[in-house]
């Protein structure tokens, strides 16, 4: 196990200042997707959709408000077009304007619902509040004012959200194109709105942009997995005999807080349920523990089996074998290689060792979502796709042991990117393996 000395805050301003350029979406691969699927747009509401393209997150139109979305972001095929947002005016001023002047992204601006889609309801057409004057006006005032001044000095604010987003498509040039979107709202509006461009499903064609990573991702993807590859291990050097599981869970999410991340999830021996499950850590156990936590929304996915004290021999040789075979795949991961080719590797190093069939191999792409790849549609769910490795793809390789009674679980995970001609982790490996 390594010592975690890195200062992981250190280094968020260069990468939260990048973000302020834009969206983190690798453009050239957006737009080689879209001529690939035949697609002249994208429009998107759900908020992890929108931060990808825009490098925002929007509060508002969230799982846990219980809104549907309000802000949209648009990509055109054309690649003159700027990505666009779509929003109220509100949420302009009040939450995207603090990111200051983004001259690589168009507005479209609308009158908050409830408004009786009356701009002049607000009070005011420039300038979210009234000034009393009787103070100087903060910089976070000046910030937004000014923002929100020069967004609608080009676009006039707009009556309602379904006139901003037609007005955004027929200005870029997409109302009589094809078009992915991601949300029923957005084929509500082009329908209310008489739209004559046809539509088309955006989740898959949006997974296939993600699998391969831009600069700025595979940035954010290398400071949110070494954080969380050092939480993990922050948390295997605190395991003691008789802390429950939940402690351990519990422990994963303040570990993760320390280094700027947020916890996701920690399975602990193969348990994952949040509730309370009544199991504790015991002398002579062997144990995994598999966290996922996220920086900026890119997730890290990291397992480390732990030898508590002494374990018994058939735990000991199961985990010798999870790292044989994960060692001798990432050994030969380069581009072109399929899923079931890497399986296929790590499969023939067990044989050859004695072992076959003691550990399973599951690679998955890794990245705004724990498994962010593209799959086979099958009557409204997808079947796992044997995806073809290339350069830019975050890939895990899930190494389990899949047989019991043989005191306890394993499995060991890291995540690596694939190069032009090979493959290198994104956070230190160290110990696959470690007693405590």
């Amino acid at each position: 196990m390594i010592a975690d000395t890195t200062d992981w805050l250190a280094q968020d301003d260069a990468l939260l200042d990048a973000l302020r350029d834009g969206g983190p979406m690798n453009l050239p691969r957006a737009y080689e997707v879209m001529e690939r699927f035949d697609i002249d747009g994208i429009v998107v509401g759900d908020p992890l959709n929108v931060y990808h393209m825009l490098g925002y997150w929007p509060q508002i139109g969230t799982t846990r408000l219980g809104q549907p979305p309000t802000t949209f972001a648009i990509l055109s095929r054309d690649q003159r077009q700027k990505p666009a947002i779509v929003t109220s005016h509100f949420i302009y001023y009040y939450t995207f304007a603090d990111g200051g002047a983004r001259s690589g992204i168009q507005s479209y601006l609308f009158v908050e619902a409830g408004d009786d889609g009356d701009p002049d309801a607000l009070g005011v057409r420039h300038g979210m509040f009234a000034d009393r004057g009787t103070d100087p006006r903060s910089d976070v005032e000046l910030r937004r004012d000014i923002g929100t001044d020069a967004v609608l000095a080009v676009e006039p604010l707009l009556h309602d959200a379904g006139g901003a987003l037609t007005r955004a498509l027929q200005a870029m040039g997409l109302w009589n194109g094809r078009v992915a979107f991601d949300h029923p709202v957005i084929a509500e509006v082009c329908e209310r709105h008489d739209r004559p461009g046809t539509l088309a499903p955006a989740d898959n064609i949006l997974r296939w942009i993600r699998i391969a990573k831009s600069p700025l991702e595979l940035a954010l993807m290398r400071r949110g997995a070494g954080a969380n590859a050092a939480a993990v291990n922050a948390v295997v050097a605190q395991l003691r005999e008789g802390a429950s599981y939940h402690q351990v869970r519990n422990l994963f999410g303040v570990e993760s807080a320390k280094r700027g991340n947020r916890s996701v999830f920690m399975t602990v021996d193969r348990v994952s349920s949040d509730l309370p499950t009544g199991d504790r850590i015991r002398d002579g156990q062997s144990l995994f523990l598999d966290g996922v936590g996220h920086f900026q929304n890119y997730h890290g996915d990291y397992a480390r089996t732990v030898f508590v004290g002494e374990p018994a021999p058939a735990a000991r040789r199961a985990a010798a074998a999870a790292v044989l075979g994960w060692e001798a795949i990432r050994e030969q991961l380069r581009p072109g290689l399929d899923y079931a080719q890497i399986a296929a590797l790590g499969y023939a190093a067990l044989k050859k060792a004695g072992v076959a069939d003691m550990i399973g191999f599951g690679p998955h792409s890794v990245g705004l979502m724990h498994s962010d790849e593209p799959g086979l549609e099958a009557g409204g769910f997808y079947k796992k796709h044997n995806l073809t490795l290339e350069p830019g793809m975050v890939i895990s390789v899930d190494c389990p042991v899949v047989e019991v009674g043989i005191g306890g679980s394993i499995h060991i995970e890291d995540l690596v990117v694939i190069t032009a001609d090979g493959c290198e982790p994104i956070h230190a490996i160290g110990d696959h393996v470690i007693t405590v």
